[in-house]
């Protein structure tokens, strides 16, 4: 199997600009439903950030950092084991952005790319054009985490490691700079 690596600037950034949702115990609350295979939600979420980022970075695309990651890390923060079908809703593909929009309006303030984020991730499935650039690059990001944790073509586990191992730390060499810098 190959794995990805994680970059130390990338796990920087998605722990700098993450770190208020990934303290939330409701967000912590995700490491108990499944996702994708044997990954659960937190888990998903982390890699779809982590994903994002670098595919704004790979492609030269100037992307709102901030959004980015929050936007990513509540994409799926419907709260739920959607395999279960007495805690999910009937039509959970087409109905979980909505349930996380209302979650995470619940316990963050967002704003609109945050927003559009969340509500538009599972385009062309439910037929909102996503609005804004990291919008899009989640809605990428998101199929090829979904297609590795269903069918292993690569392993997410190292980057997981990184930010979950880490993430209590502060980056104090990288933090200054990640402020400064809010795009690619």
């Amino acid at each position: 199997m190959w794995y990805i690596p994680a970059k130390e600037k990338l796990v920087g950034l998605v722990l700098h600009h993450g770190k208020e949702i990934l303290a939330s115990p409701r967000m912590q609350k995700e490491r108990h439903f499944m996702q994708h295979g044997i990954t659960n939600c937190y888990e998903h979420s982390i890699c779809v950030a982590y994903i994002a980022l670098r595919i704004a970075q790979k492609f030269h695309i100037r992307v709102d950092v901030r959004s980015l990651v929050r936007g990513c890390l509540l994409h799926d923060y419907f709260l739920y084991d959607w395999h279960k079908k007495e805690d999910a809703c009937r039509f959970h593909t087409f109905c979980h952005p909505k349930v996380s929009l209302k979650n995470a309006l619940e316990e963050f303030e967002l704003n609109a790319i945050e927003r559009d984020i969340i509500i538009k991730h599972m385009f062309p499935l439910c037929n909102k054009l996503p609005k804004y650039r990291e919008s899009f690059i989640i809605t990428f990001a998101d199929k090829c985490c979904a297609a590795s944790e269903i069918w292993h073509f690569y392993s997410l586990e190292k980057i997981i490691a990184a930010i979950d191992g880490r993430r209590e730390t502060s980056y104090p060499e990288t933090a200054g700079a990640l402020a400064e810098s809010p795009s690619f």
